[in-house]
């Protein structure tokens, strides 16, 4: 068959229920309806309408709890044994947004033409956590791609805690800040230049703090130029960082030296790459590729410099508690270093990571009996401050009438 005469597919728009009856919308590719209809049921979907289209919208990337949810579904569904494909085929049927489905069986349909597993989900990076297909290359390498999806999305759900706790622990103190800061605003621009007009007619001073206070008063529109511009500001740069794959270095190198914050991502990071360690010892690899692919397992930047200067060490025939590292803690290659002489290498890293894993969680339960009393002090400190600048200019000029 010529090129000219080769058949090309075209959209097609559908609504379709699954076996249990929910509803679900979106787009297939084919040759014509009857084909489209064909792949849909071959989907267990039963299609109530279905026309061609020329709208082609992008598939909705996956974040937070959708793709928790979607990686922990893989990883049941791999550790039953079932291809990958077939259980790409099933949680796309079992997804109710027509988008994410859609994501999901076009992986599959890769799957099924031949397309290596890690390929096929790096092809559809922009619709997957960054490293994704990384981190699906690395399990199967291991030959346990479930114990290292189950691995990240203990990791993830680390993550989403530790949003969640900063959220609770926060919004109520940023909100009486941000209450704060309008009510200094409001007193630094209406109220106390009629107080200093009061004060020059009796040619009196202004009080230290009261001065301090207007001065911030009138600093605060250029603050509030500036946080409006790092919000609008900042979701783009991050796009930009996602496209050059830099996103992963710029949390550490943000994240990681924040105090109380950084130890719990830290901890879930190492807890996360021993976990992945010890997955790929079991399965024979000799530790210098077990580091390698604990490290590619992770996608943390900063552990896989550490990974390289352990290989290093370990290739040179130094002591590997020797290994300079940053980010994984120095006791960690010491102890891999004795347990591997005493040929127990996958019981430490095991242990090391549960250990890892709980002084993240302890980390994390310390954040709000930390910051809730700091945030009450603060938020008490400009209260009074406040207070201070409006009442202290009347009662010096009080003073200053009387006499006293």
């Amino acid at each position: 068959m010529t090129e000219a005469n080769t058949p090309i597919n075209q959209a097609f728009a559908y609504q379709a229920q699954t076996e249990q009856g929910h509803p679900m919308s979106g787009m297939i590719d084919a040759l014509d309806a009857q084909s489209a209809m064909q792949q849909l049921q071959m989907l267990r979907l039963r299609v109530t309408e279905i026309k061609p289209t020329t709208s082609r919208p992008s598939a909705k990337a996956m974040r937070g709890d959708a793709f928790i949810a979607f990686n922990q579904q893989l990883a049941h569904l791999t550790k039953a044994g079932l291809p990958v494909e077939r259980g790409l085929r099933l949680i796309a049927d079992d997804i109710h947004s027509g988008k994410l489905a859609r994501t999901i069986s076009q992986v599959a349909a890769e799957l099924e033409a031949g397309t290596p597993l890690a390929q096929a989900f790096e092809k559809y990076q922009d619709k997957f956590p960054s490293l994704y297909g990384r981190l699906i290359d690395a399990g199967v390498r291991s030959g346990n791609l479930p114990g290292v999806l189950f691995s990240l999305g203990r990791h993830m759900d680390t993550e989403q805690r530790l949003r969640a706790t900063l959220w609770r622990t926060l919004a109520y103190p940023l909100m009486v800040i941000i209450g704060l800061v309008l009510v200094m605003l409001f007193i630094s621009i209406a109220v106390i230049p009629q107080i200093r007009s009061v004060y020059e007619g009796f040619h009196l001073k202004l009080p230290g703090v009261t001065v301090v206070l207007l001065a911030v008063g009138r600093a605060m529109p250029y603050v509030a130029a500036v946080v409006i511009g790092l919000i609008v500001i900042m979701p783009i740069l991050w796009v930009l960082l996602r496209l050059a794959r830099q996103d992963r270095k710029a949390i550490e190198l943000l994240v990681l030296p924040i105090p109380m914050v950084g130890p719990v991502l830290r901890f879930s990071l190492v807890a996360r790459w021993l976990d992945a360690a010890r997955i790929a010892t079991d399965a024979g690899m000799d530790l210098p590729s077990a580091i390698a692919l604990a490290s590619d397992a992770t996608g943390s930047p900063g552990i896989t410099r550490d990974g390289q200067s352990m290989i290093e060490v370990i290739n040179a025939g130094k002591p590997l508690s020797g290994a300079p590292t940053r980010v994984v803690p120095t006791t960690v290659p010491a102890a891999m270093e004795f347990a591997a002489g005493h040929h127990d290498l996958p019981t430490a890293l095991a242990t090391l990571s549960d250990m890892y894993v709980r002084q993240s969680d302890l980390r994390m339960q310390m954040i709000p009996t930390t910051v809730t009393p700091l945030a009450v002090i603060f938020i008490a400190l400009m209260v009074g401050f406040v207070v201070a600048g409006l009442f202290a200019p009347l009662l010096a000029l009080i003073q200053g009438i009387t006499g006293h």
